[in-house]
């Protein structure tokens, strides 16, 4: 057995200097909870949420609600599912939900860039090396 599984392997093979793995994650979290709080999102989900109620969808607060109650046991859609999604899919059209939270968080991760740009060049730099190596690595077995 190899030490730390074939990931840990892996990553010793390619030198991966394993960046920060939560910290993209982190970001990515942390604006789309800032977005949710905006006062745009917060009235566009209002807005999906009253949508989704007349088309009778009672007690969906937001689109996760909507995906949670979507969810069939044996993952296979049922008419009622189906309906839900295509509900879904029309309310978010008729109140630009998708458009309004998609400029809001991308204007937070505009800032978080801009605020973090050192870490995150570092963490792309570092990703690029990874696929180098990687690269090199299946050149180098393939001959």
């Amino acid at each position: 057995m190899k030490t730390g599984g074939c990931i840990g392997w892996s990553k010793n093979q390619l030198g991966v200097q394993e960046a920060d793995p939560t910290f993209v994650a982190q970001l990515a979290g942390d604006s789309l909870v800032q977005s949710m709080k905006d006062d745009k999102v917060f009235k566009a989900i209002a807005a999906w949420s009253s949508c989704m109620d007349g088309k009778g969808h009672k007690g969906l607060a937001d689109p996760y609600k909507a995906m949670d109650q979507g969810v069939t046991n044996d993952g296979e859609p049922t008419q009622e599912s189906i309906a839900l999604a295509v509900d879904d899919i029309d309310c978010k059209k008729q109140t630009d939900l998708v458009k309004i939270w998609f400029g809001v968080e991308s204007a937070i991760q505009g800032k978080q860039i801009a605020g973090n740009k050192s870490q995150l060049t570092g963490i792309k730099e570092q990703h690029g090396k990874e696929i180098a190596a990687a690269r090199k690595q299946m050149a180098d077995s393939a001959q």
